[in-house]
């Protein structure tokens, strides 16, 4: 009875949520790179603002059905675009959705009352964010979900490390455009995760100070067997690397979460 009822407020919550948060509109100065496409031959588009060299990735909807993360990335750009003459050592690339297929079929089938999983995985059924050139990738391996991570599930990862368009694309832009920092936002764990270089460190420390979501100590995800994971790609890189999992997934989370994203960004 408990797990029901909790599934029906999780629903309601969702529904609502979407329903009345609507994605904001974007500022029609902001101008669009496309920098590939999906399975289904989809537009992955970037906005990029200013022209610093501090080079700055917000990336979102790595799994289309982190709805919520696309209207924070929105919301990112905007304020960029807005800001730019305190931004002139930047410049910002904001992805609001690299998974365009898997989006759309999380926009027909929500899935409120059941999760909301539906289109968390591109047209190959493949976790985008196990598909990363790395030592660890593995055709089968886990996500783990729920409550402090406890759940399991085997997820298909691709034939081969960046088997799947949406990640070779993704790789490709941030090896040409030399990005130095990239923050991945997900849902909904309220936790932050910094890379291993000791600028993702401090940087993750300062955002869960300032959104009140609990710091993950570095190395964590390990205990979690991911595999092929942007995380673990950007390490081998020497990426700055900053992974945060919002308190919604329906919602933007831009009121809890701009003063972290702000503060942040003027510690790179």
């Amino acid at each position: 009875m408990r797990k029901t009822l909790g599934n029906l407020k999780r629903g309601l919550t969702g529904l609502i949520q979407d329903k009345i948060i609507k994605e904001p509109k974007l500022n029609k100065n902001l101008k669009s790179i496309t920098i590939g496409s999906s399975v289904n031959n989809k537009d992955i588009l970037c906005y990029k603002i200013g022209n610093g060299t501090k080079k700055i990735m917000y990336l979102s909807a790595i799994h289309g059905n982190e709805v919520g993360t696309i209207k924070l990335a929105k919301h990112i750009a905007n304020w960029a675009l807005k800001s730019q003459s305190s931004l002139k050592d930047y410049t910002i690339y904001v992805i609001p959705c690299l998974n365009p297929d898997g989006y759309k079929i999380a926009m027909e089938s929500p899935g409120y009352f059941s999760g909301g999983r539906s289109g968390r995985f591109n047209s190959n059924n493949v976790d985008l964010n196990r598909n990363f050139n790395t030592p660890s990738f593995q055709q089968n391996s886990y996500w783990k979900h729920g409550q402090n991570y406890s759940n399991k599930t085997t997820v298909y990862c691709g034939e081969t490390p960046e088997s799947e368009p949406e990640i070779r694309h993704f790789t490709k832009f941030i090896k040409d455009q030399k990005i130095s920092t990239i923050f991945s936002f997900h849902n909904a764990g309220r936790d932050v995760l910094g890379g291993a270089t000791r600028k993702s460190q401090e940087l993750a420390s300062n955002f869960a100070k300032h959104s009140g979501f609990k710091l993950l100590q570095k190395g964590y995800w390990q205990q979690l067997d991911q595999t092929g994971t942007l995380a673990e790609w950007c390490d081998i890189h020497e990426i700055n690397y900053i992974e945060i999992e919002g308190s919604t997934r329906w919602g933007s989370d831009w009121a809890r979460q701009k003063e972290a994203i702000i503060s942040t960004l003027y510690l790179i």
